[in-house]
């Protein structure tokens, strides 16, 4: 074999052989890495939902948002600096001149563990609230809910921003203020309750009640107001009385759920000794057991 000939073979095989362990590094570091983060990217199926209030000319934003679990009624912390800078200058353009009204969303098919009718009434109120943390008047707050099948949480199981803002102008506020007193006045009942119990699940009606007379009571800070709690005339006077003020206390727990300042709440029972029906039928009873609001 010529010098030339073995020249070329050995040129060859230090090539093949480098081919080799470049294939062979390639494969254990780099390309294994490569093929992960392309699979990773593959799966990420959901982008978040940003901060988004307009109104007018005026739009403010935010990448982050107020994010819930899915079947969660609370907001997921922590909240950004950014997304709270950005909720600071939506509550100085709001000001005291505009309402906001806050729909929370919801899928039917989320189960509902917070003690409002619906996650998307949960949902606007936990939102309300922070917002009212931050500075807006509670009377320039409004919630409703809206059911959306097609709402569903990424693959953290987080939904991003379930919920809509809408802007309008504040109410003429001592004539609404006025009308609500007038309503309360007229039906002063707020809830009732079953045989020996003092606590209940709220109907709409009377959540609808309570958010009236909160929203009153929030509205001046000389409003003051006096829940007293009834009893039918099955047990003693002594447990019928025990009853009526713990029915009392329930209610205004459900009433603080509004924000209302606890100061303005006075709570007292008058047992069995005030009926507004016969305690000698089931409908007379049911009448009886309740809790009024009185306002001082």
């Amino acid at each position: 074999m010529s010098k030339k000939t073995t020249y070329l073979i050995g040129i060859l095989a230090t090539l093949i052989i480098g081919f080799l362990l470049h294939w062979y590094l390639c494969y254990d570091e780099n390309c294994k890495g490569k093929s992960h983060v392309e699979k990773t990217q593959n799966t990420k199926t959901t982008a978040s939902t940003p901060f988004r209030f307009e109104d007018g000319d005026t739009t403010i934003r935010s990448n982050d948002n107020f994010n819930f679990s899915y079947s969660g009624h609370t907001i997921l912390q922590p909240i950004s600096e950014d997304l709270l800078s950005c909720v600071n200058e939506m509550v100085k353009h709001l000001n005291k001149s505009k309402k906001l009204n806050i729909t929370g969303l919801y899928n039917k098919k989320e189960e509902n563990l917070s003690s409002f009718d619906n996650l998307g009434l949960a949902r606007a109120e936990s939102i309300k609230t922070f917002l009212i943390e931050q500075g807006l008047n509670d009377n320039q707050v409004s919630v409703n809910s809206k059911s959306e099948d097609e709402l569903e949480p990424n693959q953290n199981g987080i939904l991003n921003g379930p919920y809509k803002f809408s802007v309008g102008a504040v109410d003429d506020t001592s004539k609404n203020l006025e009308a609500v007193k007038a309503s309360i006045m007229e039906d002063p009942v707020l809830l009732n309750f079953a045989p020996e119990r003092y606590r209940t699940d709220l109907n709409a009606k009377q959540r609808k009640k309570l958010e009236a007379l909160a929203a009153y009571l929030n509205a001046s800070d000389d409003v003051r107001c006096t829940i007293v709690g009834h009893a039918d005339s099955v047990k003693s006077e002594k447990l019928n009385m025990a009853l009526g003020k713990n029915r009392a206390e329930f209610t205004k727990k459900m009433l603080l759920k509004y924000n209302v300042d606890p100061a303005k709440i006075k709570t007292t029972s008058m047992g069995e000794t005030q009926p507004v029906a016969s305690n000698k039928t089931a409908k007379g009873k049911a009448q009886n057991r309740r809790t009024e609001v009185i306002i001082n």
